[in-house]
């Protein structure tokens, strides 16, 4: 507005210093012709006109002066009367972005072997057995077997052959884990396999119980290694011996390993028949650990790699304590909804079985070479049993049986005395759940492996 003043005033004074200086000019012509006809001569009204033509044009003058300085910065006055501008709102300040929302506590990657596969925060993967997530078992607590493999976590980037290597072998696994347990001739297990081996084990275990229902005690803990990370499995396991009561290396080469000092975790190395050379490697760490009894079991003459899997959940099942009833395990809520975490729940340990899953394995086979045959091997429930009863978990009533009596001979009584009858005691069963163990699937050819004690 400043400025179509002053260019209105600029205009005005350079006509009016041109209309004057025209008018001054006729004047001086009118006077100059009277002249001729010796008329008196008055230049003062030529004098005012051609005054007044300067002051007008002293005054369009000063005003084109501040008009050119304008035109020469523009664009940066505009901007000051932009900001200036009466009645307008001041431009709100810029926001702050938000951060993006964390990642869900859990997610759900799929459903192999027809449990749940879960992935936590840190990119530890969680296989949950089929009827984990059941109302039947919302009190059962499990155990834990720590898999080493070679398959990488969900937000890791590998070529596709590794993808594709990685997608079989854990395919593989929990399809032989599930079908061990369906056919009742294995515990059913929560697989949990951290994002590397280098992964502090203990912390993995620990997140994992403040997520699921999990048996916490050395008991029900073991560890696995299949291929490449086979050796870093039995390295973990002897390392580590007080948190692990079994280990199994698969398809693995090991070096030369120190014995450890003390007891040292059950030990499985197995191979298939077509791996000679991870068979010759598991001989020599069995000769260099000089086990004694059956510490370190030598597994081979399986010819499928589903079969070994197999047998090595058969294994785990041998030697760890199998899922529990636990008047706290429902505390730890179940993996339903993903995105929530629940707080850390201490779940007590559990020495007996739940319902309908075995406390042993079945019977590995025996050696090509060897004719008799080897029986199944005494679970390590049946092993507590004998030297702490433990009730079932559904039976109606809790008995202790006393002894048996000690006959000593005595004489002759000189009168009968009167007997109160007494029921047989009853020999506890080893094997409350009411599916038999057999050494093989039903409907299965299975080649016969060698197993050396």
């Amino acid at each position: 507005m400043p400025d179509a003043v002053l260019v209105l005033l600029l205009l005005l004074a350079a006509g009016a210093s041109a209309v004057l200086a025209l008018r001054a000019l006729r004047h001086w012509y009118g006077e100059r012709a009277g002249r001729v006809y010796e008329l008196p001569v008055d230049h003062r009204g030529t004098l005012l006109r051609a005054g007044a033509s300067s002051v007008a044009a002293l005054v369009a003058a000063t005003v084109a002066v501040p008009l050119l300085h304008d035109a020469a910065s523009g664009p940066v006055r505009t901007r000051a009367v932009a900001a200036r501008k009466p009645g307008g709102r001041p431009s709100p300040p810029a926001r702050t972005p938000e951060p993006a929302p964390p990642p869900p506590e859990l997610r759900t990657l799929g459903r192999p072997g027809g449990g749940t596969l879960q992935e936590l925060r840190d990119g530890t993967r969680v296989w949950l057995p089929r009827h984990y997530t059941t109302p039947a078992a919302a009190d059962i607590a499990y155990p834990v077997v720590v898999v080493h493999d070679s398959s990488p976590s969900a937000s890791t980037s590998v070529s596709p052959s590794a993808a594709s290597a990685a997608s079989f072998v854990d395919t593989a696994l929990y399809s032989a884990f599930a079908g061990q347990a369906a056919h009742h001739l294995a515990n059913s297990f929560l697989l949990v396999t951290p994002p590397a081996c280098g992964t502090d084990s203990a912390a993995v275990l620990t997140e994992v119980a403040a997520h699921y229902r999990t048996l916490t005690g050395r008991a029900a803990r073991g560890v696995i290694g299949i291929g490449t990370q086979a050796p870093c499995a039995v390295r973990e396991a002897l390392s580590h011996p007080g948190r692990y009561a079994a280990a199994a290396g698969i398809s693995g080469s090991y070096p030369s390993l120190t014995r450890p000092t003390g007891r040292y975790p059950s030990l499985l190395l197995a191979s298939t028949a077509s791996e000679a050379g991870q068979r010759a490697s598991g001989v020599r760490l069995r000769t260099s650990l000089r086990p004694t009894g059956d510490q370190v079991r030598l597994l081979d003459g399986v010819p499928r790699a589903q079969d070994l899997l197999a047998q090595v959940a058969a294994y785990l099942t041998e030697k760890l304590d199998g899922p529990a009833r636990t008047p706290t395990a429902h505390l730890t809520p179940a993996p339903t909804a993903p995105g929530t975490s629940a707080a850390p729940t201490a779940v007590p340990t559990g020495t007996g079985p739940a319902d309908g899953t075995p406390h042993g394995t079945a019977t590995t086979g025996t050696s090509p070479s060897a004719p008799h045959s080897v029986t199944a091997p005494t679970s390590r429930s049946a092993r507590e049993r004998t030297r702490t009863p433990v009730a079932s978990p559904h039976s109606s009533a809790h008995t202790t049986h006393p002894p048996a009596p000690v006959h000593k001979p005595a004489t002759a009584p000189t009168s009968a005395p009167r007997r109160t009858p007494r029921a047989a005691p009853r020999t506890p069963s080893p094997h409350p759940s009411p599916h038999p163990h057999t050494s093989t699937m039903p409907g299965r050819p299975r080649a016969t492996p060698g197993i050396h004690p």
